[in-house]
């Protein structure tokens, strides 16, 4: 693929191989858990500051490996840790942001292939409840922000809107205009979640400029609208 990831890079990939994946760690420690809003948050943050990061470019370490996962779905999975296991994993390469939540964006990887730390964190989002957001009727973002919104009309476990989040981030910023940029920097890189409600979702929709239609691996039927995203004026 061209563009921010530099030319197509195939070598990593391998036929019949397992799909790659972008993992997603949230820190939900016994007490103090996040909101499923700060979830979502912070799993768009640590996304595209993973993707945005010098060795994820061209010449970068991790480059071969972002690019392979680039040309192929942008397939992520949200695990969850708390304590020793959430420590172990900061070893395993990626970049941790805290946004309200604390969140780890590993280096894509074949999800056959990930490093053991890693995987002993768990998948089940639908395991432990977070806070649930309140759904608005009207959706106002401060000028400059990347705003995600998430869809009231399919229900997703906190990890799958998580990933969904950042799958809306990473569109977004992929596609944004050095001038949509130079608006983010300016305002802290300050990405916005909002859940609109059923009756607000087609205004949102409309004022969108990237749409998330999921793959269909996991919890919803392939295609389905999960997410929209684009940058405030």
């Amino acid at each position: 693929m061209a563009g921010r990831y530099g030319d197509r890079v195939d070598d990593l990939r391998t036929a019949g191989e397992a799909p790659w994946a972008l993992q997603l760690a949230v820190r939900v420690e016994r007490t103090g858990p996040p909101t499923v809003a700060e979830a979502c948050r912070a799993a768009a943050s640590a996304t595209v500051a993973l993707l945005d990061d010098e060795r994820a470019r061209p010449g970068g370490v991790w480059h071969p490996s972002v690019a392979a996962w680039r040309t192929a779905r942008i397939r992520k999975l949200v695990r969850r840790g708390r304590g020793g296991e959430w420590q172990r994993a900061q070893a395993v390469p990626g970049v941790t942001v805290l946004d309200g939540a604390e969140v780890r964006a590993f280096v894509p990887a074949p999800m056959d292939a990930i490093d053991p730390a890693l995987a002993k964190l768990q998948i089940d989002a639908r395991a432990v409840e977070l806070e649930e957001p309140a759904l608005v009727d009207t959706v106002v973002a401060g000028p400059g922000s990347l705003v995600v919104a998430l869809t009231p009309l399919v229900a997703m476990s906190w990890g799958k809107r998580a990933a969904q989040t950042a799958h809306g981030a990473q569109l977004a910023w992929e596609a944004a205009t050095p001038q949509q940029l130079a608006r983010w920097e300016a305002v802290a890189r300050r990405i916005e979640v909002v859940f609109p409600s059923a009756a607000a979702w087609p205004a949102v929709e409309a004022a969108s400029t990237v749409q998330v239609h999921d793959g269909g691996f996991t919890e919803i039927p392939a295609g389905t609208r999960t997410a929209v995203a684009w940058f405030a004026a």
